[in-house]
């Protein structure tokens, strides 16, 4: 179930945080990372060493040049972004992106995030279905790109194993 996932990183600027959603990914059972030209290319050392025990998620992850070339295989993409854009897309919590994927149960799901500077282009934007926005204090609304891919599948995973929170 948690394979039919795709993390999608669009020009990550760091491998350290490269390698950060690595370790996110597998803290969650999630393994299929797919990144679209790393900044300082690939494979890359620093990734390597900040993914600490997924190193095997590093190894297998798909690396392409273009946003519509990653998204091909999914059903359905969620963009996140920090902040509401000017696209024709429906913006979406994250209560309503766990309904959205219950109701979705078969798709295959691919959630993009942005470079860390800048966030994801109102072209990727386009691509999606949904854009998602975590909340957070008006102070400061943008996160780390490996604390965004965590958020989202810790939230994945707890819909998906709600029995283990009810205790």
């Amino acid at each position: 179930m948690l394979n039919k996932f795709g993390f999608i990183l669009v020009n990550p600027q760091l491998g350290e945080n490269i390698g950060s959603c690595a370790r996110a990914l597998k803290n969650f059972g999630f393994s299929n990372l797919n990144i679209i030209s790393p900044r300082d290319g690939w494979p890359n050392t620093k990734a390597r060493m900040t993914s600490v025990g997924a190193f095997n998620i590093i190894k297998s992850a798909k690396i392409y040049n273009n946003v519509e070339d990653a998204i091909k295989k999914f059903d359905l993409i969620f963009a996140t972004s920090a902040r509401s854009r000017d696209v024709n897309k429906k913006h979406i919590s994250i209560v309503s992106f766990i309904k959205t994927l219950a109701k979705n149960k078969n798709s295959n799901i691919g959630i993009m995030f942005g470079p860390e500077a800048s966030g994801l282009s109102n072209h990727d934007l386009s691509l999606s279905n949904f854009i998602i926005q975590i909340p957070t204090s008006s102070k400061l609304t943008s996160l780390n790109l490996s604390h965004a891919v965590i958020i989202i599948s810790y939230e994945i995973y707890r819909s998906l194993n709600i029995s283990k929170f009810k205790k």
